[in-house]
């Protein structure tokens, strides 16, 4: 048997990769152009990850580049970590141990990292704390929060009658919402301290209009009875009045100049006509004039937050994720020699996912070398509500491939040929120039039986007639999505228990993870295991719930909410009755006293601690007699309960403030065989690893805010309320074979044998916020005290083009999603017959226009 390496070649002269298998020309074209830039568009499937990793092995071995003067960017820490594990298995693979262990030093990362590791190399002359910490996601809403305060606070100090009223105007929680937001966008956007554009504005001439108003006041006549002539002469009285007023007039005083002509002759003439021309651009000019000012206010208010945000990071020499690109760029622009020692540094630069770039990044590539590959597919570029700017790839693209430095990978290797023509046939002209038509890398050996797309339709109008007992069950949603998920529930089953798939085969991906919990139970209620990945739930789970609950009674056991969570849940155990009885039995707030009495510590008392934190449990009376009454009301179930339980919980109290806040969730836990309890539920193993991640959690937010429960406490509480993207904890599954579920985002990069995309039936989002901006452009939906609201500046030009873009990705989300599928595509939704669509509109169910797009002729299949 040959010991020689597997070569770089075959005998043909090909370039071959891992075990030998040889690069198809379009592949091996793009590993071998390693000079000089070139943008790669690559579809779903073509093997980008190759391309990337055997580039990177070629520059070291054929090209003489040091492993770290390659920069490798990728946009996940996973995803870093599979390209750094491919390159390294590549090296061993040719004989190259050496150059595997040369590894080590490669700077293969996010941009997040590569820009902490600069800031980390040079603190001191970037103006940081050299130990700087990264804001978790969950500490920086917090760290936001309490900014905005301060701000608001600052913004309405002293005698601001103007800023009193957009407050009162906007609200507090919306106008933070949107401070926040926009804050982040412009900062994405390159910003270091972000400002609104300038908006040049004047208060309107009123000549033009009062000369207007004298012409339809000659042509309308006095005494002309008809209800419209005499509402179009109070309107006209009202202008000459808010005229003569000579101060800035209110929404409202504007909007009661305008009467409309209808059918009424005598209001269609000439004079009138241009009264109307004359009043819309007077009105315009006022609303943009009054919008104008209010910009003004925001930009004030949003500045404040701005420093109020930066004040507060720094007081905790932490940095979040924005910061460290910013000030990475601030750093290298503003230090020649910093900058040219990194671009003297890096040989090579490589871009994974270049669609999902902002403008900083791209500054920081710019700044680092402007030779460089990336590769990316503007069909997979979805993460708008990131900031990810799409338009940096298309600019990118075409600037490149004029130079004859752009390249394709059109192949597709995942998926069955006959799904990929249905995905060109359905949604390629809807993609205009961004797509590009999938080349089948696979052939069609092994094709199941039946069809590889399914199109699975709910009639949502005849989900009425459904017995109430088949949805029942189903946490709570819309009738017709709990009928869906059974639709859905009961296909895969059939494929599982009819088809032979595995339900390890299967993924079920959703746009939102709102309903995720409808298909879970429905599947589980086929009998199935199910995997939940991808959504936002955590804090809401009901063991998080139920030891978050023993930890606010342990700080405070006057903490109603906080003690009865804990004495309903099975690490206490108490009946609905008990509850009733102990609630009767004290005043609010005494409930905590009369439980104490009823079932001292060892000892009569436990002492109280000295920490503030824990202070606050009153020792139970000397005379506990009368106190203790109420207990023997109690059922004997109840009463066992009670004093195995609050004796230990009374001593755990005393000791708490030595322990860490992971080790007293593991006591509890422990002494009252909680872990056995959640291992017996449905689905134990992954309920078991998110009382394993809380422990985590808390452990970490200790070592950062030391030991804080109920800063811990208020952290769960607001993360519940904010619907925070903290995901279940990851289990291994081992033997066990289970139906994944997750979000279409969360699926990007993954493939699956048998992908259901479901919920399509989903109507999109169909508000806009009030503050747009765009580049240059403000767009303002001006807001009154007295309720009025205009839409001013370029606020309706930008809404368009926002919802145009916004379409556009929900569609590029949809290819995502179909695109994970290797042999079998499943398509659902609900229906209603009569609102089939021919093409996509913004805010729309996309089953509207994608199902007659897959099924000809639907209308008269459903009819």
């Amino acid at each position: 048997m040959s010991t020689h390496p597997p070569l770089l070649y075959d005998p043909a002269g090909r370039m071959v990769g891992k075990g030998g298998l040889p690069f198809t020309d379009e592949q091996a074209d793009a590993i071998a152009r390693r000079d000089g830039p070139l943008l790669l568009s690559a579809n779903a499937g073509s093997g980008k990850t190759s391309v990337l990793s055997e580039r990177f092995v070629r520059s070291v071995l054929e090209d003489g580049i040091e492993p770290g003067r390659i920069l490798a960017i990728t946009f996940t820490d996973k995803a870093a970590g599979e390209l750094r594990t491919r390159v390294r298995a590549r090296f061993v693979e040719l004989g190259r141990r050496d150059r595997a262990r040369d590894l080590d030093a490669a700077w293969i990362s996010t941009f997040h990292g590569l820009c902490a590791r600069i800031l980390r190399a040079h603190a001191v002359r970037a103006g940081l704390d050299p130990a700087f910490g990264v804001l978790e996601e969950a500490e920086s809403r917090e760290v936001r929060n309490s900014a905005f305060e301060r701000a608001l606070a600052d913004f309405l100090e002293g005698d601001r009658p103007e800023a009193l009223d957009l407050v009162a105007a906007y609200g507090v929680d919306a106008l933070q919402l949107r401070i926040i937001a926009t804050h982040d966008q412009l900062r994405s956007a390159g910003m270091t301290r972000p400002r609104l554009p300038a908006v040049r504005t004047a208060e309107p001439d009123g000549a033009a209009l009062a000369r207007a108003l004298e012409r339809a006041e000659a042509e309308l006549a006095v005494d002309d009875a008809r209800r419209s002539v005499i509402g179009a002469l109070a309107a006209l009285a009202r202008c000459r009045e808010r005229l003569a007023a000579g101060v800035a007039p209110g929404l409202a005083a504007l909007e009661a100049a305008e009467f409309k002509p209808g059918n009424t002759k005598a209001l269609q003439g000439d004079g009138c006509t241009a009264y109307l021309d004359a009043l819309q651009a007077y009105n315009s000019g006022w609303r943009d004039a009054l919008a104008g000012k209010a910009v003004v206010l925001l930009d004030d208010l949003l500045g404040r937050y701005a420093d109020a945000y930066a004040t507060a990071k720094r007081a905790r020499a932490a940095l979040d994720f924005d910061d460290l690109e910013l000030l990475a760029r601030d750093l290298l622009s503003g230090t020649p020699a910093v900058r040219a020692a990194y671009a003297q540094r890096f040989e090579r630069i490589m871009v994974d996912e270049f669609q999902d770039t902002n403008a900083t990044q791209l500054d920081l590539l710019e700044l680092l070398g402007s030779e460089r590959f990336v590769v990316g597919d503007e069909l997979q570029s979805i993460y708008g509500f990131r900031h990810a700017d799409v338009r940096i790839f298309r600019a990118q693209r075409s600037a490149l491939r004029e130079r004859g430095a752009a390249a394709e990978l059109a192949a597709n290797f995942r998926s069955r040929p006959a799904i990929l023509g249905v995905l060109d046939d359905a949604m390629g002209e809807l993609h205009g120039a961004a797509h590009v038509p999938f080349v089948a890398g696979r052939d069609t050996a092994g094709q199941p039986d039946g069809p590889l797309v399914e199109l699975l339709l709910t009639d949502a109008a005849a989900v009425e007639e459904w017995p109430a007992e088949a949805l029942s069950s189903l946490p709570p949603a819309t009738a017709k999505r709990r009928a869906e998920a059974r639709v859905v529930a009961g296909r895969v089953a059939g494929l599982i228990r009819d088809e032979g798939v595995a339900a390890s085969d299967i993924v079920l991906l959703l746009r939102a993870a709102t309903d995720m919990a409808v298909f879970e139970r429905a599947l589980e209620e086929q009998g199935l295991s199910t995997l939940a990945a991808g959504g936002r739930g955590y804090w809401g789970r009901q063991q998080v719930l139920d030891l978050c609950a023993y930890l606010g009674a342990l700080a405070n056991p006057r903490d109603e909410l906080a003690l009865f969570g804990l004495l309903a849940s099975p690490l206490v155990g108490l009946s609905a009755d008990g509850l009733a009885i102990l609630a009767r039995a004290a005043k609010q707030g005494g409930r905590w006293d009369a439980l104490a009495a009823a079932y001292p510590p060892p000892g009569g008392r436990a002492q109280d601690a000295d920490d503030e934190l824990w202070a606050g449990m009153d020792a139970a009376p000397a005379d506990t007699g009368s106190a203790a009454a109420w207990a023997g009301d109690l059922p004997d179930a109840d009463r066992d309960a009670l004093s195995n339980f609050c004796p230990w919980f009374a001593l755990e109290r005393e000791r708490a403030p030595r322990r860490g806040l992971d080790e007293l969730l593991e006591r509890v836990v422990d002494r009252t065989g909680y872990d056995l309890h959640v291992l017996g539920l449905g689905g134990g193993r992954r309920r078991w690893a998110n009382v394993l991640k809380l422990q985590r959690l808390a452990a970490g937010f200790e070592s950062r805010r030391g030991r804080d429960v109920r800063g811990l406490i208020d952290l769960a509480t607001a993360e519940l309320e904010a619907q925070a993207r903290e995901t279940d904890a990851p289990v291994e599954l081992g033997d066990a074979t289970a139906v994944r579920l997750m979000t279409m985002h969360a699926a990007k990069g993954l493939e699956f044998p048998v992908v259901v995309v479901a919920d399509l039936g989903r109507t999109g989002r169909n508000d806009t916020d009030d503050l747009l901006v765009r580049g240059e452009r403000v767009g303002l939906r001006l807001r009154t005290v007295d309720g009025a609201s205009a839409k001013t500046l370029e606020w309706e030009a930008l809404r368009d083009e926002l919802a145009a873009a916004d379409s556009e990705e929900e569609r590029r989300i949809l290819h995502v999603a179909m695109t994970r599928a290797e042999e079998r595509l499943i398509v659902s939704g609900t229906f209603e017959p009569d609102k089939w669509l021919g093409a996509p509109q913004p805010a729309v169910a996309p089953l509207r226009w994608l199902a007659p797009r897959l099924v000809g002729n639907l209308a008269g299949l459903v009819e």
